[in-house]
C-alpha cells in the first residue's frame, strides 16, 4: 500500500477522500482487508478518522464491514454486478431521455467528447484515463437530465461502478465497449432516441458480462499492477 501521508485540516474528510480516490483509481484491489492500524500509520494520522472515514465509504457501498473479521474493499458477486447494472440501466435510460428532450446538443456533444477521449486513451494504453472518459459518458444524460431525482439516485452507484471501471480497464473488451458508445452517438446525431436507448440498455447489461470476466490469472494482475502504479504516479498531493 503506497499511501502518503497528508497533511493536517479535516483529518476524516480528507481521509475518506483518500481512501475513496485509492478504490476508484485502483491503488486499493477489489477485496483488500483494510486494517485501522496500517491506515492511521501510512496516512499520519489517529485511528479516529481512519475508522470515520471507513464508515462514511460503508455508507457510499466501496467498503464492506464484516463484524469479527473486519473491513474491506467491495467486490462484488456476479449477481451484485447484475442488480448494479439492472439499476443502472433504469437510470441512465430515463437520464437521457430526458437529455435528449432538454438539452440535446449539449449532450450529443458531450456524450461524442467522451467517447473520443476515451477512444485515444485506450490506444495509448491509459487504463485510468480510459475509465474516467467512460464514466464521463455515462454521466452525460444525467448532468444534461435537469432532474437532481435521477442524479441523487444514480450517487448510489456511482463509486462502485468508477473502481469497477478502473479495476477492470486492462480488458479487451473496452475497446468494444467504446465502439457501442459510437454507435450510441451516431443514433442520437441521426435523430434515432428510441434506437439509442436500445443500444444503451443492451450497452449496459453487456458491461454486467463484462465486468464478471475472471481476472485471477497471472497475466491479468501483472496488468492491474501496471495500472495502479501508473495511476499512482498521477496523484498529486492533498492540499490544505
Amino acid at each position: 500500500m503506497k499511501l502518503e501521508p497528508i497533511p493536517r485540516g479535516s483529518l476524516t474528510a480528507r481521509v475518506t477522500e483518500r481512501l475513496r480516490s485509492a478504490i476508484l483509481d485502483g491503488e486499493l484491489e477489489l477485496g483488500d482487508a483494510l486494517s485501522e492500524d496500517k491506515l492511521a500509520k501510512t496516512l499520519g494520522v489517529s485511528r479516529s478518522p481512519v475508522r470515520e472515514a471507513l464508515a462514511a465509504l460503508e455508507q457510499q457501498g466501496l467498503i464492506d464491514v464484516r463484524p469479527q473479521r473486519g473491513s474491506f474493499v467491495f467486490l462484488p458477486s456476479q449477481e451484485d454486478t447484475k442488480n448494479l447494472c439492472e439499476f443502472r440501466r433504469a437510470i441512465e435510460l430515463e437520464a437521457l431521455r430526458l437529455a435528449m428532450q432538454r438539452q440535446p446538443e449539449n449532450t450529443v456533444a458531450a456524450l461524442r467528447e467522451a467517447a473520443e477521449d476515451m477512444q485515444v486513451a485506450t490506444g495509448e494504453g491509459d487504463g485510468l484515463r480510459s475509465a474516467r472518459a467512460d464514466d464521463r459518458f455515462h454521466d452525460t444524460a444525467l448532468a444534461n437530465s435537469g432532474n437532481p431525482y435521477l442524479v441523487n439516485a444514480y450517487r448510489l452507484v456511482s463509486g462502485k461502478v468508477a473502481a469497477l471501471r478502473a479495476h477492470r480497464s486492462a480488458l479487451p473488451t473496452r475497446k468494444q465497449a467504446n465502439a457501442e458508445h459510437f454507435a450510441i452517438v451516431a443514433m442520437l446525431e441521426g435523430g434515432d432516441v428510441d434506437g439509442a436507448l436500445r443500444e444503451l440498455s443492451v450497452h449496459i447489461i453487456k458491461m454486467a458480462e463484462r465486468y464478471a470476466l475472471n481476472l485471477d490469472t497471472p497475466q491479468s494482475r501483472l496488468n492491474r499492477r501496471s495500472a495502479r502504479s501508473a495511476s499512482i504516479e498521477h496523484l498529486g498531493p492533498l492540499v490544505d
